[in-house]
């Protein structure tokens, strides 16, 4: 079972901004979530699945940053919804146009 991490979030966003963090090849669970922006939880799950790679070094799991990127193409795209009443408004609108 993966440890739970506690820490200041103000830590972990301060870490993000600097160069340091964004010159890191390998990063812990704490500073991917925070580079992911998502929570640590989802970073683990992510690494329990399969679906992103972790490697243990003692007791923590490290994360390369290219694997870490190349997860996040991976995911899937959300497209835009429209509601089906906005669409009916819209074509209503070109509609009303196009006659005028």
């Amino acid at each position: 079972m993966a440890a739970k991490h506690r820490t200041d979030s103000t830590s972990t966003v301060t870490a993000v901004g600097c160069p340091e963090f964004c010159a890191q090849g390998a990063l812990n669970i704490v500073q991917a979530a925070a580079y992911c922006g998502v929570r640590c939880a989802a970073i683990e799950d992510a690494v329990r699945d399969g679906r992103l790679t972790g490697r243990r070094l003692g007791r923590n799991v490290i994360i390369v940053k290219a694997d870490l990127d190349a997860f996040l193409v991976s995911l899937d795209i959300i497209p835009a919804h429209t509601p089906p009443s906005v669409i009916r408004r819209r074509q209503e609108r070109s509609q009303g146009k196009a006659a005028a």
